[in-house]
């Protein structure tokens, strides 16, 4: 054995290239290269894509993803409209704290890459516990969360979020790690799509499902001929289905999923040499690709593409809300979004594995920047008080196409640039050179939420409507400027000079209907 001087090997993203000092051979190091139209070097390739071989674990991919996609959608989707009838904007932006855990996985991805068990496998070694201590924090903590939401606790319901997607950002890395290798290399580009596919339904399952059901007028309109005050979903009994679910396919993954063991691998092998990288290294090379000049330009595209359009995204739904829209009508609205998502995760996936996969990203990009625009006149020239489709048809039309276009071009992007991460991630690193990538991407969307939610109770400002005294018209509301209305909204609903006087707080352009028994 040759122990001379340590090889050097070369990292690249693109056609730039970075020599990183490895005493270990390089023959049998791949490069994965991409060229400058955006489609990638096979070396090994061997023909026509052939997805029959690789569509058992293409379905198990897609149920991993959907697994994460289930605190996903709690976090993200449905706990800031369940918290907006209880506390501010600013608290909703202190809830959002608890998905950092997913932006900040990169500082962790090299761990979970270099510590593993042989014996289990290299990724299963952290799906499988990762997700059995998932499924046990949900049967255990189910109640408790229950209670916290009732008593609008933001801080304790914002620390068990925050440790669920601490959870689930490490099984990504697991996860993507994993498709690295699990897929053959000529269909590794349609991981994206098994990533959108699976976290688009355990998302729509958490958000829409769980909203509608977890919402006592929908509940009372379609599901009960009795009334109730509560939902046939609450949130402690949600948490418990997917607790045992998650303990249920984890074991399945454990005794009937086997996963390549590199112990056997030859000595000069590309397998052994990837999975015998130690912690050390794998931090040096991960500070490497971060220095590629590549990497930096990319990082901040990445940063500030979507702030055009999370405003609109992020505000819209909320401010519905507060004019009335009730939230049985926003969950079918999204019950409308969910076919074309997983249509747009298909046909980006298609799209992306003919041709450069940032052709689809980038005409969703300007698409969606038009219909952002758009979704904000919609919703400042939403009437209010309109709760449901049959009061006015033609606004939640409007709406409705702002949504469905919205939701096929934001997959489009986030298929297209998973598959764009896929084909230029080096194999060699696992999932840490993926992780880092998709880690950047998934700042620019938490990182603006916490100040654009500031920025709406700052720049909200709201009228308080007195009693008329009037002898014609007793129950009208009035606008009294002498009275100062605080901009928080749970302050403006709780205890203040206008409420004191009788009066309802509203934004400038609502409407108030009173009504007297």
């Amino acid at each position: 054995m040759d122990l001379a001087a340590p090889k050097r090997r070369r990292l690249t993203f693109g056609e730039e290239d970075l020599l990183v000092e490895e005493g270990k051979p390089q023959a049998h190091r791949r490069r994965n290269t991409l060229s400058a139209s955006g489609s990638q070097d096979f070396s090994d390739g061997d023909g026509k894509e052939d997805l029959r071989k690789d569509a058992g674990n293409m379905a198990l991919l897609t149920v991993l993803y959907l697994m994460q996609g289930v605190p996903l959608g709690l976090t993200s989707g449905a706990m800031p409209f369940v918290l907006q009838a209880k506390a501010s904007y600013t608290q909703i932006g202190v809830f959002s704290l608890a998905t950092y855990p997913y932006s900040f996985k990169l500082f962790w991805s090299p761990i979970v890459d270099s510590v593993y068990s042989l014996r289990m496998g290299r990724r299963k070694s952290w799906v499988v516990p990762i997700q059995l201590a998932s499924g046990a924090l949900m049967l255990l903590q189910a109640d408790w969360a229950e209670r916290k939401l009732e008593a609008a606790d933001v801080a304790s319901v914002t620390g068990l979020f925050f440790v669920l997607v601490l959870l689930a950002a490490t099984q990504d890395i697991a996860v993507d790690g994993w498709a690295l290798t699990l897929l053959s290399r000529r269909n590794v580009g349609w991981a994206a799509t098994c990533q959108t596919v699976g976290m688009n339904i355990g998302y729509f399952s958490s958000f829409t499902v769980f909203l509608a059901l977890n919402d006592a007028s929908f509940c009372n309109k379609y599901l009960r001929s009795a009334p109730s005050t509560y939902g046939v979903l609450r949130l402690g009994d949600y948490m418990r289905f997917w607790g045992w679910a998650y303990i249920g396919i984890t074991l399945a993954l454990l005794f009937f999923k086997r996963e390549k063991n590199f112990k056997h691998a030859g000595p000069g092998s590309q397998e052994a040499e990837e999975a015998s990288e130690g912690l050390t290294e794998a931090y040096r090379q991960l500070w490497g690709v971060i220095k590629l000049p590549a990497v930096r330009r990319l990082s901040i595209v990445l940063l500030l593409f979507r702030l055009g359009m999370l405003p609109a995204e992020q505000a819209g739904p909320l401010k519905l809300l507060e004019k009335g829209v009730s939230k049985e009508a926003l969950a079918g609205l999204v019950l409308l979004e969910f076919p074309c998502e997983l249509l747009s995760a298909l046909v980006a996936g298609r799209w992306a594995a003919r041709t450069s996969p940032f052709n689809p990203f980038l005409k969703g990009f300007f698409l969606r920047l038009c219909i952002a625009a758009l979704l904000t006149v919609v919703v400042y020239q939403f009437p209010s008080g309109a709760e449901s489709l049959g009061s006015h048809p033609l606004q939640f039309a409007a709406l409705a196409a702002c949504g469905v276009l919205t939701s096929f071009t934001s997959t489009l992007m986030f298929t297209s640039l998973g598959s764009f991460f896929n084909r230029i991630s080096d194999p060699a690193m696992g999932g840490a050179y993926l992780t880092l990538l998709n880690t950047i991407a998934n700042m620019g969307v938490i990182l603006p939420k916490l100040g654009i939610f500031a920025l709406i109770d700052a720049l909200t400002s709201r009228q308080c409507k007195v009693p008329s005294h009037s002898a014609k018209h007793p129950m009208e509301l009035t606008f009294d400027a002498s009275i100062l209305c605080p901009r928080n909204k749970v302050a403006a609903e709780g205890d203040n000079d206008c409420t004191r006087q009788g009066g309802q707080q509203t934004e400038p352009g609502l409407k108030v209907h009173v009504t007297m028994t």
